[in-house]
């Protein structure tokens, strides 16, 4: 097997890995939703319907690196970066409730919003390994805030 062979595999293993893990997040996040739903009928806060089209943005990014189609990935990033906001109602709920790591809230936003547009740059620029990694940072950053803030906001919110 040659280097080149090698390479390959690796990153056509490190795009399935990446994918599989979307899904994995994506089934458990359904499956937690599902279950505060049951809880509580009542509206959904815009909050959740954002996360919901950034998991949907995130799932097409991936889809698109799998095809290497790096316009589509250029495309996509900029709607994750630039996601939209709660209302200020809301936005001010959330951070009162989150208190001094409203910070680090803001903080893990920033980090999302700084690396899809490098993911957009690197699209742009057709490095297909530099799309990889940059996809997987940023995933790591989306991970990073649901580790963080997702069960006590779910809790708080939710139940």
């Amino acid at each position: 097997m040659s280097n080149l062979d090698l390479v390959k595999g690796l990153k056509t293993l490190l795009v399935t890995l990446v994918v599989f893990s979307i899904s994995s997040i994506s089934w458990q996040v359904h499956a937690a939703e599902a279950q505060v739903e049951n809880k509580n009928n009542s509206e959904p806060m815009a909050l959740r319907l954002i996360m919901q089209d950034l998991e949907l943005n995130m799932q097409r990014i991936a889809s698109a690196i799998i095809r290497e189609d790096l316009a589509t990935v250029a495309e996509i990033a900029p709607l994750v970066a630039d996601h939209e906001q709660p209302p200020m109602t809301e936005k001010m709920q959330i951070l009162s409730f989150m208190g001094s790591d409203a910070g680090a809230f803001k903080s893990l936003d920033g980090v999302t919003h700084d690396t899809a547009i490098m993911l957009k740059e690197v699209a742009e620029k057709n490095d297909g390994d530099a799309v990889i990694k940059t996809y997987a940072d940023l995933l790591q950053s989306c991970v990073a805030c649901h580790q963080k803030f997702k069960q006590p906001f779910v809790d708080h919110f939710y139940r």
